[in-house]
């Protein structure tokens, strides 16, 4: 494990603005799991993939991250954009809050020729969107002030994936080079109220700090098709080191170690108008470390294991379009959370896609529902419900 330069200071510059002219905070408001260790993994797929349960190596294709190898599942070239947006309601031991987001997910654009596939594409990696309000008291010698505090972070992190893959027969191999890039912007409101007893009136507190995000990583995937009934295949992740350079000068630079990582998937058509699906995959996040820092926010990170797949029927049709519907589940793990205990995350899926003149127009829909933490554990929960809309191209 690597350690972590500067992590100390880097994460006393960052809550210092909290613990300016306070006393010990009563908090009345949940924070979401995006504001634990590097935020909320944001899964890089496309609307077919998510209401499927996340799996790769789909017959037909998908637009999404999970392995270069499935470039090869392409016959034309094509162009998708993949936007998710999300309902949250935390669940804490003082009350309930509910907020959301929206993210893009993923934008692709690919060209296969002859045995030959290449693309570029956004994925998203992590979301750190999140804000809070606190309400206590500065207490004083000669009296005490109200005061409501609000605690804002945007930002997160994505990746610009360059992929390259090649058919050898019935097998595939791939890969893909990733930066990874993103900011984040961290803000801090006090607003005192009036005076209680002798203590004098005192005016908003306003603070915040950026930092920038950077890393490379690779990717490389090996693919097996028979026919047109059967795919799957497997991904390999590099780790590398993630940046995260602050923008004051005074302010060291933090260093985090990325995980390696395994995914498999794949696909079999059992009949004509059915399609199922599986996957599933392991990453080492523990190597990222625990933090317990005082003066910061304490989380620690655990390796996390995710299982998911569905079944696709392919036999409606609707205004002249084919309209195959779909059902998933999967269940996943997440790397950071604020005690020794591990989170996970379980939701059902589900959507349908609407496809136009033979599959040169593609609209995909997915919706989950699920939940993730555990309030009598690890103090809060979350439950959610998400839709993804992807809409695709090709070219013939």
């Amino acid at each position: 494990m690597r350690a972590v330069r500067g992590f100390r200071g880097w994460v006393r510059a960052g809550f210092v603005l909290a613990a300016l002219a306070a006393s010990p905070v009563a908090v009345f408001a949940q924070t979401p799991i995006t504001a634990v260790g590097l935020g909320y993994p944001v899964a890089p797929v496309d609307g077919r993939s998510a209401a499927l349960g996340g799996a790769g190596s789909l017959l037909g294709g998908s637009y999404s991250l999970t392995n270069p190898a499935d470039l090869l599942l392409h016959a034309e070239p094509g162009f998708s954009v993949s936007l998710a947006s999300e309902g949250v309601t935390l669940e804490g031991e003082s009350r309930s809050l509910d907020t959301g987001r929206g993210r893009f997910t993923t934008i692709r654009a690919l060209v296969p020729y002859n045995d030959w596939a290449f693309s570029l594409a956004f994925g998203g990696e992590f979301d750190q969107d999140w804000s809070n309000i606190l309400q206590d008291t500065l207490r004083l010698n000669d009296g005490m002030v109200p005061y409501e505090e609000t605690r804002e972070h945007n930002g997160g992190i994505s990746a610009i994936d360059a992929s390259l893959a090649r058919r050898l027969g019935p097998l595939g191999l791939g890969i893909s080079a990733q930066r990874l890039t993103g900011s984040l912007r961290q803000s801090f409101f006090r607003q005192f109220d009036d005076p209680i007893g002798g203590a004098p009136a005192l005016g908003g507190i306003v603070g915040a700090r950026e930092l920038s995000w950077r890393a490379w990583r690779f990717k490389g995937g090996g693919s097996i098709r028979l026919g047109d009934r059967v795919v799957a295949g497997v991904a390999l992740g590099t780790g590398g080191t993630l940046y995260a350079t602050p923008e004051a000068a005074d302010e060291p630079e933090a260093e985090f170690d990325l995980p390696t990582s395994i995914e498999l998937g794949g696909s079999v058509r059992v009949t004509d108008h059915l399609l199922v699906t599986a996957g599933g995959g392991r990453a080492g996040w523990s190597a990222v470390g625990s933090r317990d820092e005082a003066a910061g926010s304490p989380f620690q990170s655990h390796d996390t294991t995710w299982l998911g797949g569905g079944i696709e029927y392919g036999a409606l049709s609707l205004l002249g379009g084919r309209l195959p519907l779909r059902a998933g589940w999967r269940r996943t793990g997440l790397p950071f959370s604020p005690g020794a205990e591990a989170l996970e995350e379980s939701a059902l899926t589900g959507g349908f896609g609407w496809e136009f003149q033979d599959g040169l127009a593609v609209f995909d829909l997915a919706v989950e529902s699920g939940s993730r933490g555990d309030v009598a554990t690890a103090g809060f929960a979350e439950s959610f419900r998400r839709v993804t809309l992807s809409f695709s191209l090709r070219q013939r």
